[in-house]
């Protein structure tokens, strides 16, 4: 049986219900989602089909956003068993796999593949230029798949957990720089900054664009109820030379607003101003823990952000697992 298209919005019970137990990993509990994982995955899942009809108008409105939530999904047994979804990167020609899922009982059955190789198809016949996606750095059988099909190591990032209570001790901001909170509309700066700084190597595969980070102006209009429906809270801040010079890192972060779930954090830095390293990762802890208590942290650090990890792993988190980014240009 070939992989089906999703038919939205029924299949986001499947997606809420099929995506838990697919990402279960015996032969290593540490890859395997989490309770307060879930509870985000299903908390959003939820919330888009709570304004499904207002979700479908800004895809009427906006073009682009029609192949935000694209992908397949494949049934046996009279019930579905794996799912991948393809997503069109913003208003770019740029493409993301992602959640490649299997029930464990119907692994190593060619389903996987069928299944991404099902999005590829979708992304190329929607103008796609290039396509990447993330796989563990110890799924052997996932990364020699997506070999198989063309895919590149391009680089990779770092997954890491705060699982403590305690309020970190603040580290002071470095002379010489000002921190400002900034509207997540206010795109050029953080745009300016990644295209600054993001290695060559990088940008082959996941090219800096002005549409990944532009957002139309509807998402202004309706971002009180976008956020009530995903039940978590963005905030973003920006790092500059003192003077109102130039941006040298973007910070932000996710609280949450129901209770359960986790929160995340996240960082992009100039290499040549390591020293602030240690504040942003601090500042980003005491920021979300005052707004969104009891929860754990996530953070993903790119391993071309060298100093962001040391300083993380100072402050308390743990690393939890290593992910190869890889990409294909079409």
């Amino acid at each position: 049986m070939p992989a089906r298209p999703f038919k939205l919005p029924a299949d986001l019970s499947v997606m809420a219900d099929l995506i838990p137990p697919c990402f279960q990993y015996p032969e290593n509990e540490a890859w395997s989602i989490q309770e307060d994982e879930v509870e985000n995955w299903v908390d959003t899942i939820n919330g888009i089909r709570r304004i499904w009809p207002l979700f479908r108008l800004i895809q009427l409105i906006v073009p682009p956003m029609r192949d935000a939530m694209r992908g397949f999904i494949w049934e046996e047994d009279g019930k579905a068993v794996g799912l991948c979804n393809v997503i069109r990167k913003g208003f770019t020609d740029q493409w993301l796999i992602g959640n490649v899922a299997v029930l464990p009982d119907y692994r190593r059955r060619g389903i996987a593949r069928q299944l991404v190789q099902a999005c590829l198809d979708y992304a190329r016949g929607r103008g796609s230029e290039v396509i990447v996606l993330d796989v563990l750095a110890g799924n052997v059988p996932a990364y020699s798949l997506y070999e198989k099909l063309g895919f590149e190591h391009y680089s990779g990032e770092t997954q890491l957990l705060y699982d403590s209570p305690d309020l970190l001790d603040e580290v002071p901001l470095p002379g010489g720089y000002t921190l400002e909170q900034t509207s997540l509309f206010a795109w050029r700066p953080r745009y300016e900054l990644a295209q600054r700084i993001t290695p060559d190597t990088v940008k082959r595969y996941a090219p800096v664009e002005e549409g990944t980070y532009r957002q139309p102006a509807i998402f202004r209009l309706l971002f009180p109820v976008l956020i009530q429906a995903m039940g978590s809270r963005p905030a973003g801040f920006l790092v500059r030379r003192a003077g109102g010079g130039q941006v040298v890192a973007s910070i932000g972060y996710n609280a949450r607003l129901r209770e359960g779930g986790i929160n995340d954090i996240s960082a992009n830095l100039d290499p040549a101003h390591a020293d602030l390293a240690p504040f942003l990762v601090r500042y980003l802890v005491r920021a979300v823990m005052a707004a969104a208590p009891g929860r754990r942290i996530e953070f993903s650090v790119k391993h071309w952000q060298e100093p962001l990890l040391p300083a993380a792993l100072e402050a308390g988190f743990e690393q939890r697992c290593e992910m190869h980014s890889m990409g294909l240009i079409l």
